[in-house]
């Protein structure tokens, strides 16, 4: 059993989170939103965050609208996926494995990027939809060759 996936993203602005996730509902989910930095820009010369500040939850319709209209300059990103009610903030895998929780999404640095997916059949559609985007260092996280204690880009 596979525990996520972890791969790269390009440095820059992008549709990346609606590129991510491509092969998920998005709107199917409400989202718990954490140590955000991320700008949205509809050009060059006008920038502001991506996500509506001082939330820390956030329905998926609004999330759908938000990755699918704006390009976004991704720094840090904590995004936690629930299917109904928002219950709990997982810190560690294990928290996570016991939690309501169906995923999380860690993105730190512009580039690292990691999640943590309960199903296995929603984690290899990721995956094969980050291969098939050429997402670099793409690869397969489990017990063996995953390090990270906690769940957080801090």
């Amino acid at each position: 059993m596979y525990k996520g996936i972890s791969f790269e993203l390009p440095n820059g602005y992008g549709s990346y989170l609606k590129d991510i996730f491509q092969p998920i509902n998005v709107q199917d989910f409400d989202w718990d939103i954490a140590n955000i930095e991320a700008y949205a820009s509809s050009d060059s010369s006008h920038v502001n965050d991506l996500f509506p500040p001082n939330k820390e939850h956030i329905q998926g319709s609004k999330l759908q609208e938000i990755i699918e209209t704006k390009q976004a300059y991704l720094i840090f990103v904590e995004l936690r996926a629930f299917q109904g009610p928002i219950t709990s903030h997982p810190k560690t895998y294990k928290e996570f494995m016991a939690s309501d929780c169906q995923l999380i999404l860690l993105l730190a640095d512009s580039i690292y990027t990691t999640i943590y997916c309960k199903d296995q059949q929603m984690l290899h559609s990721l995956y094969e939809n980050a291969r098939n985007l050429g997402f670099q260092k793409l690869v397969y996280l489990s017990e063996q060759n995953d390090s990270r204690n906690r769940l957080s880009v801090w």
